[in-house]
């Protein structure tokens, strides 16, 4: 056997490691994560470059857009003259860019769904002891060192990501939709309260299913956690988000008072709404990522300070406007679009059809009050779990169909 023929069927053992791997880190917020999926990634465009034919399992249509989406950015970004040290747009289109070629590289991990979803429930379970062990170290609001909304967002992705259907799940680590409720406990301590819908939005599947014939089971070891979890964090949680709620309207009473803006809920309607008027004057192509909060904040009057400190504008569908313009804005919503088309066309299977529409719909739901795709930990979770729902349904064509979520048959 020659040396490649060896190095391919080491990587074949490994690669499915590096892809769980990957998750884990990412669910615990270490940077080694983000190594893991850019491994990938390098790996498809080496493949790209080289081996044509390993492009015909890639998904045409979102790849395309991806990449028109992701070089529309840059392309802009360039002309402007932006500088190119600092550059939020370029750094973020260019990991979008990269992800373009994450699904091919991953044509030596033949269950790509069975590792990460392995790696995802790994994570879960870690950080139901190293979140309550940060809220009692720290006695607030937990990130794992990372920004809080950041931290929750991809808490929330890591517990779709562990929903995923596996074709030969860890015996101690079965198949099964309540694997998503387990991220209630990190998403709670982080206290933010956008991330709690992604729990909603997996009951109401559950809620749809059952009532349409199918079968709910939790494993009895996950209900036991899960309630554990929740009993010792019930009062400290439901405190720090009560704080929190009771903060948010007090922001918008003063500020139908007043017209000041004291905090962050009466900010983003500031922001947004000089946001729109941005918009309405540059609708084609926008301001450019690094004069949007300026340009905003020209709108916003007196709380022009608050709005230009910063660096977004807490709306994934107001930021891509107001710096891409309404083009960039229609290629970012396509891409999303063309993803759940490609799933719905390509596969049959329930469990990977119900953990892409929840990703989608958390992804705007969440993004609506955050800056989602802006930043690295949020842009790799999730275009990582995409491209491997996709990676996934392109081996169907080569190996046995992937189960449905146990229990939904």
């Amino acid at each position: 056997m020659t040396m490649m023929g060896r190095t391919l069927l080491l990587r074949r053992r490994i690669d499915p490691l590096i892809l769980g791997g990957g998750v884990f880190l990412l669910g615990l917020m270490l940077g080694a994560g983000k190594v893991a999926f850019l491994f990938f990634a390098l790996c498809g465009l080496y493949l790209a470059l080289i081996r044509h034919r390993a492009c015909r399992s890639a998904p045409v249509v979102f790849s395309g857009l991806l990449l028109a989406w992701s070089l529309w950015q840059i392309g802009l970004s360039l002309l402007r003259g932006e500088p190119v040290s600092g550059n939020r747009v370029l750094s973020y289109a260019a990991i979008e860019l990269a992800i373009v070629f994450f699904p091919i590289g991953l044509c030596l991990v033949r269950r790509p769904a069975d590792a990460l979803a392995t790696g995802a429930r790994l994570a879960l379970l870690a950080l139901l002891v190293a979140t309550p062990i940060n809220y009692l170290m720290v006695g607030d609001r937990v990130g794992l060192g990372a920004n809080e909304a950041l931290f929750a967002f991809v808490a929330g992705v890591v517990g779709l990501a562990a929903r995923l259907p596996a074709v030969r799940p860890w015996r101690w680590l079965p198949n099964g939709a309540g694997w998503t409720y387990l991220s209630i406990v990190p998403i709670l301590l982080s206290g933010t309260r956008a991330a709690l819908v992604v729990v909603v939005f997996a009951a109401l599947a559950d809620v749809l299913r059952m009532a349409g014939g199918g079968r709910f089971r939790v494993s009895w070891k996950l209900a036991i956690a899960a309630g554990l979890g929740l009993i010792l964090l019930a009062y400290p949680a439901s405190r720090m988000l009560s704080e929190r709620f009771e903060s948010g309207v007090s922001e918008v009473q003063n500020f139908e008072a007043t017209g000041d803006v004291t905090g962050s809920v009466d900010v983003r309607l500031v922001m947004w709404k000089s946001a729109l008027l941005v918009i309405g004057e540059h609708p084609l192509i926008g301001v450019g990522g690094t004069h949007k909060m300026e340009a905003a904040g020209e709108k916003a009057g007196r709380n022009a300070y608050m709005v230009t400190y910063y660096q977004h504008l807490h709306n994934f569908i107001l930021d891509e406007a107001i710096s891409s313009g309404m083009i960039g804005l229609g290629l970012m919503l396509s891409v999303f679009a063309s993803f759940l088309v490609t799933v719905f066309r390509r596969t049959t299977s329930r469990g990977l059809r119900e953990v892409s529409c929840l990703l989608v719909a958390f992804l705007v739901s969440f993004g609506s009050f955050h800056g989602v795709l802006l930043n690295e930990w949020t842009l790799i979770v999730l275009f990582g779990t995409m491209g491997t729902v996709l990676a996934t349904i392109a081996r169907q064509r080569h190996f046995r169909p992937e189960p449905d979520l146990k229990g939904t048959r």
